[in-house]
């Protein structure tokens, strides 16, 4: 189905806009009419708009560049696997930061959105005839009131995976209260609770299964559209397989000592010991949440040649560009809709020197690496991979076929398919060719060298993925595509799902099962397939190979999604010579020159470090705002963060 021109009304109609409310824990004041309660849910348009502005609790991650804020995806540019030419997504890491300067939280307005969701819960109520222009019915309410209370869990989990437990505040407290004096629950509290709503909304049975329907005046199935942000029971299902992954993973359970030695001020434990059961629990969870969605129709999205055959190329491009059966979750709330728009997506990844665009988002060496070649072998494995010259190559994203790039470094020749879809590498081709053989440069002197300040890669290459293909500024090429943001797909539940299958049983069949899936769909060989041939063998049942394995796929298949930042600490694989290193970035040395060859110190083809992070422990867990840790003697602050002292 398509999402072009869709407008994200929130389907209730009347969204009231809000501005941001002086007390902590009041919403009451965002109504800019001075209205009273009585006089909020006693009209209908009044009420959708507060049940509407309850859906800015979501975090979308389109927004990638221009001030990022906790609710969108300044996430990439925290984990070495982007850079940011601007604003606190450039800096935060490289500067370091404290809890008192900390600049992605969600930790205040998402108290907010959850009284907003618990005031809705208390108050509203049917309204209006079924006669009347505008009504509310027992029905709308009833699945206005499920979504609210999934919006709770939903809530507590987004403040979950980034802080750990917070204070879980089970109702309405009294806006007089300007203070936010609450200790922190546990771990098994939080899971415990956010899985309790959680399952009151699948009790209630009242969310749609998904959001197909069949169309009556066609007979055929079809999404509806306009419902696209709407939680369903397969979101539902989905939360709650990521919060038992995440509540067995050893961040938050019991792998992170300083955080289990932590105390609340009454001596309460707050991070527990670790429990190899919760794994189990995970497992089943995910499990359910596979089978319910294949049965309902939830696939990985696959593209077809003219002929019939599968074009991976294609299908791991075009998940991105509409929304389709691989989609759990999404949102045409995005700043992927315009080649014209100066915080869009599009804008800030197109190559400077084409009709002075603004692209300011690079990508890391250690990205780039961690592609597969076509042959789905690390690149340390493949006997054909090598970095010594350079061949013409096709660039698979162009729209005319085949357009040949001359003289591609090696590097970048006879990688898997999503390599193609992600990067922009020096010598690549764009996907419409601005002038006759345009190539993009982007060694020192280049037209896209990293000389200017705001439109720095700082590594040799642009962020290419969920870019569309059909937009060029200029003439009368497409200008606009609007793309859903997606929130939760299938790809992602996989491998979840692996995971928790091989914390449980190495040996369990569906481990191998479900990375192959994806990388098959990726257009590359699975791990049974390389076993049986004997190109990669000693993985399939071994528990640390498949668990690399897993976490390999997840870095290449979610790349820039929004999920490493979160992956790598909750593996806590992040600190100096570590796996996921947080403290170094990698990228081509940008201050050579592309015209000499790789063997040349000074050649634009050889590694360098890019930038240098200012990584602590303190980091496996965002800080809670240093403020509010002030004015609460019931809240301790995570391990190892200080307030205004350096880490």
């Amino acid at each position: 189905m398509k999402t072009r021109n869709i407008l994200l009304s929130l389907l209730l109609g009347g969204s009231l806009t809000f501005s941001s409310c002086a007390d902590y824990l009041d919403v009451s004041d965002e109504l800019a009419s001075n209205l009273t309660m009585e006089q909020v849910f006693d009209n209908v348009a009044y009420t959708k708009g507060w049940h509407a502005n309850i859906y800015n609790c979501i975090c979308e991650y389109s927004q990638i560049f221009l001030k990022p804020t906790g609710f969108q995806n300044p996430w990439p540019h925290l984990c070495n696997e982007l850079t940011c030419a601007y604003s606190n997504a450039r800096t935060e890491m490289e500067n370091g930061f404290t809890a008192s300067n900390a600049s992605f939280h969600r930790f205040t307005d998402m108290y907010k959105y959850i009284r907003q969701a618990y005031i809705f819960l208390e108050r509203a109520k049917p309204l209006g005839k079924i006669t009347d222009q505008q009504n509310l019915t027992e029905a709308d309410i009833a699945r206005m009131k499920s979504e609210a209370k999934f919006f709770i869990a939903y809530g507590y989990f987004s403040l979950f995976e980034l802080y750990g437990p917070v204070p879980i505040i089970e109702g309405i407290v009294d806006e007089s209260q300007s203070s936010f004096d609450f200790p922190r629950a546990s771990v098994d509290e939080m899971v415990q609770y956010i899985d309790s709503l959680l399952q009151e909304v699948l009790n209630e049975d009242i969310l749609p299964h998904t959001l197909r329907y069949v169309d009556e005046s066609t007979g055929e199935e079809t999404e509806n559209m306009n419902e696209m942000v709407r939680p369903t029971r397969a979101v539902v299902l989905a939360l709650r397989a990521k919060l038992w992954v995440y509540a067995a993973s050893k961040l938050f359970n019991g792998g992170f000592p300083e955080a289990v030695a932590l105390r609340a001020p009454d001596g309460k434990q707050i991070f527990p010991e670790e429990d190899r059961g919760k794994w189990e629990t995970a497992r089943q969870h995910c499990k359910t949440f596979i089978e319910f969605a294949e049965a309902n129709g939830y696939e990985l999205f696959r593209a077809y040649n003219t002929d019939g055959t599968e074009n991976p190329g294609q299908s791991v491009y075009q998940v991105f560009q509409d929304y389709n059966r691989e989609i759990i979750w999404a949102s045409s709330k995005t700043n992927m809709n315009s080649v014209t728009a100066s915080d869009g997506l599009d804008k800030r990844c197109t190559p400077r020197d084409i009709f002075n665009s603004f692209a300011g988002i690079g990508v890391s060496q250690q990205m780039v690496d961690a592609f597969f070649t076509d042959k789905g072998l690390d690149i340390s494995e493949d006997p054909d991979y090598n970095e010594d010259g350079f061949t013409d190559i096709n660039n698979p994203c162009a729209q005319k076929q085949p357009q040949i790039d001359k003289q591609v470094f090696n590097m970048y020749v006879n990688r898997e398919p999503r390599f193609y879809q992600a990067i922009t590498y020096h010598g690549k081709s764009w996907h419409i060719q601005p002038k006759s053989g345009y190539t993009v440069k982007m060694g020192w002197g280049d037209p896209n060298d990293d000389s200017n300040y705001d439109r720095q890669h700082f590594s040799g290459y642009y962020l290419y993925k969920r870019c569309n293909h059909t937009l060029l500024n200029t003439g009368s090429n497409n200008k606009s595509w609007a793309r859903p943001s997606i929130i939760f797909r299938l790809a992602d539940f996989y491998l979840y799902y692996a995971e928790a299958c091989n914390e449980v049983d190495p040996s369990d069949p569906d481990i191998i099962r479900y990375i192959d899936m994806v990388r098959e769909r990726a257009g590359i060989p699975g791990y049974q397939e390389l076993n049986d041939t004997g190109a990669k063998t000693g993985v399939i049942g071994n528990y640390e190979a498949q668990a690399y394995a897993i976490r390999r796929e997840r870095q290449v298949e979610l790349f820039s999604e929004g999920q490493r930042y979160f992956d790598v600490r909750r593996w806590m694989i992040c600190g100096p010579g570590e796996e996921a290193d947080q403290s170094i970035e990698y990228g081509m040395n940008v201050k050579g020159s592309s015209s000499l060859p790789p063997s040349d110190p000074n050649s634009f083809f050889r590694r360098a470090v890019a930038r240098r992070y200012n990584w602590t422990r303190a980091m496996y867990l965002y800080p809670i705002p240093h403020n509010e840790i002030e004015k609460s003697p019931s809240m301790v602050q995570n391990p190892l963060w200080y307030g205004d002292e350096e880490q």
